[in-house]
């Protein structure tokens, strides 16, 4: 028995070392992996990164020095059809001072089984893309080819970068889960870097030291060499919740700041840099500092604008509301100007540093108190250290006495302090000349409010007639005109059928969708069978019908990161319901009220029987847009609560 035991042991290493000595060539992939129905370790994922590798190393040759060169190799195997997403690619190239990031030898192969053989198509230079995603960066997309429930994909590139002094950060934590993740650093003696690290799993980083030498033009170079390596298998995916924000900020991460650099024959040069001195930089840059002292090609339209005005405030509003009408965004971030502005202001299309500059310009130039806001938008990780290339874009900031405004003039539907969802979930950093700087969070402490009023009355067959009003207010009016002012009256209906799950909407009427600062105003009838359950002479439904709540979003039971809602928001409800002659309620639910710690949120129920009407009022309220994840367990408990309570039952019986 003892040697049986001692069997099954080995083979059980055996087995365990095979696997994790795999090794993984381009071209090489077996019919094993095409086999594979299902992740290992968690049937239910789409995907999975079967192998991927990332060789990070100094070039050096005699005509640009060092050149950091970055190897990518992954392999993906995809499951179903809802992996499908990820057979496709994105790499990002930077583009700036005169210098650019190159790719070179993208090769791919899709791999399927057909009759029992494994089929390769391969990667055509049609499938691949090039397109200018932003100012100063360039994207080169591509799609795997023939792909299918099962196949396995693999690609490999290289990219060569002249910026030397700047790692990209290494991420190793995606939304599907990891087989084996190879990753090697290698930093030659002259760069002294800091590490950082984010996200939540352990990160194994092994650092040794060895020497290396390159021939150039006949001599000899020699020079140590710090080298890093990552060896992990089995990485979870980083798991999506409701309301996670930007994700990127809390998957796991290294990044690498530098510190100073020091060639042969040369001063150490330090470029650990402050918030004060990036402030400054900027505004000595002529494209940043000088896009906002720019006044020429607009004085003498701003004048005749603000002709007999000297109330900074309305002055403000004047020229915000001018530069969102007159100038559209491109849909590009940007931190300064790509174009003259002269030319964007003539031209009306510009990126958001080239409309946000021209309204600080405009702002300094009429002597409101203006200062530049630079931001990390929600498009990109939060910075760890103070870097401009943390940076990708840039609004205004407002002091009129004791009140400050935030303006960002991109947004058509935007107004003082209600800026669009990529700011709100981002950071920013007001400057000043001196280089002061101050970090600012842009989540509102102003409460949203939607709020619901329903008139409505059952029928002896149990059917509902009423009307609904619905007010949006604040953030919750921004958002309603982003996404549906554009829409026709067709199509809001059939928003409110689908969201409410009713047949039978009419008399639709919406208003204030262009009085911007004002509540959208939503109306309409409907009629539903599906809220009333008849059993013989009982009616049996809840107070709240489609209105209530009918499932917690959290389902987790614990969460890393926080829950990000960008502002926080009441829902209320007052219904008035009639109900039909000869019945009478025998039972109802009892009032109730709890909240959340911190006063981070609460919910009210109360309900009154007055003669033949149902009273209800009902608010659920999450007064705080951010919270940490240390209340998340209340935050789960507060909906389940909140959904049981409004699942309550009203009881009628015919007298």
């Amino acid at each position: 028995m003892k040697n049986l035991n001692k069997l099954i042991i080995i083979f059980a290493l055996a087995v365990s070392a095979t696997c994790f000595a795999q090794e993984y060539k381009f071209g090489k992939v077996s019919k094993e992996e095409l086999l594979e129905s299902s992740y290992p370790l968690d049937s239910t994922v789409n995907a999975a990164i079967l192998y991927e590798s990332k060789q990070i190393y100094y070039d050096y040759t005699a005509e640009q020095g060092f050149v950091l060169i970055t190897e990518v190799f992954k392999r993906i195997k995809l499951y179903n059809k809802n992996g499908f997403d990820h057979a496709s690619a994105e790499v990002f190239l930077y583009d700036g001072n005169g210098a650019e990031e190159k790719i070179s030898g993208l090769t791919g192969i899709t791999y399927s089984i057909s009759g029992g053989a494994i089929v390769e198509t391969k990667l055509k230079k049609d499938g691949v893309f090039k397109v200018e995603d932003s100012d100063y960066i360039d994207k080169v997309s591509f799609t795997m080819p023939a792909i299918k429930e099962g196949s396995v994909i693999e690609y490999k590139y290289k990219i060569m970068s002249p910026f030397s002094r700047s790692i990209d950060r290494i991420v190793l934590q995606y939304d599907i889960p990891i087989k084996k993740i190879e990753v090697s650093l290698t930093i030659p003696e002259y760069y002294t870097f800091r590490k950082l690290t984010t996200g939540f799993l352990p990160i194994n980083l092994k650092e040794s030291s060895e020497s290396q030498t390159k021939f150039i033009n006949g001599s000899t170079l020699s020079y140590g060499v710090t080298k890093y390596k990552i060896n992990t298998n089995n990485v979870p995916a980083f798991k999506m919740e409701p309301y996670s924000g930007n994700y990127k900020n809390y998957i796991s991460t290294l990044s690498f700041e530098l510190q100073s650099t020091q060639f042969p024959y040369s001063n150490i040069r330090n470029y650990v840099t402050t918030w004060g001195a990036i402030a400054r930089g900027a505004f000595k840059d002529s494209r940043f500092g000088g896009a906002m002292d720019n006044n020429k090609y607009f004085k003498n339209d701003i004048d005749q604008l603000v002709s007999g005005i000297s109330n900074p405030r309305e002055k403000t509003t004047l020229i915000y509301n001018y530069v969102k009408d007159k100038i559209t965004w491109n849909n590009r971030n940007a931190l300064v100007p790509r174009k003259n502005m002269k030319k964007v202001y003539q031209e009306g299309v510009g990126n958001a540093a080239e409309i946000n500059l021209m309204l600080i310009a405009m702002l300094k130039y009429v002597k409101v108190n203006v200062k530049p806001i630079l931001v990390t938008s929600s498009d990109r990780p939060l910075s760890l250290f103070p870097t401009i290339q943390g940076l990708d874009y840039v609004i205004a900031r407002v002091r009129i006495k004791d009140d400050i405004f935030f303006l960002d003039a991109t947004d058509k539907y935007g107004e003082p302090n209600v800026l669009p969802d990529r700011v709100i979930h981002g950071l920013g950093r007001v400057i000043t000349e001196r280089g002061n700087s101050e970090m600012v969070l842009f989540r509102p402490s102003e409460i949203s409010k939607k709020q619901n009023l329903v008139m409505c009355e059952i029928g002896n067959d149990g059917s509902v007639r009423g009307k609904q009003r619905i007010n949006h207010t604040f953030y919750e009016a921004h958002d309603f005109r982003m996404q549906n002012a554009s829409k026709k009256e067709d199509e809001l209906v059939k928003r409110l059928e689908d969201f409410y799950g009713l047949q039978n909407i009419s008399e639709y009427k919406v208003s204030n969708i262009e009085n911007i600062g004002e509540p959208v105003l939503e109306s309409f009838a409907f009629e539903t069978t599906d809220e009333v359950e008849v059993i013989e002479d009982e009616m049996f439904f809840s107070p709240l019908l489609f209105l209530r709540n009918k499932e917690n979003i959290f389902k987790s039971d614990n969460r890393q990161y926080p829950v990000d809602m960008g502002y926080g928001l009441s829902k209320s409800c007052s219904m008035n319901i009639k109900i039909p002659e000869g019945y009478q309620v025998i039972e109802k639910p009892e009032d109730m009220a709890f909240q959340l710690p911190e006063n981070i949120g609460s919910f009210v129920f109360r309900m009154n029987i007055v003669g033949n009407m149902i009273q209800l009022s009902v608010s659920e309220t999450l007064s705080s847009p951010l919270v940490i994840e240390k209340y998340y367990p209340a935050l789960k408990k507060f909906y389940d609560l909140l959904i049981e309570k409004e699942s309550d039952q009203v009881v009628l019986k015919k007298t």
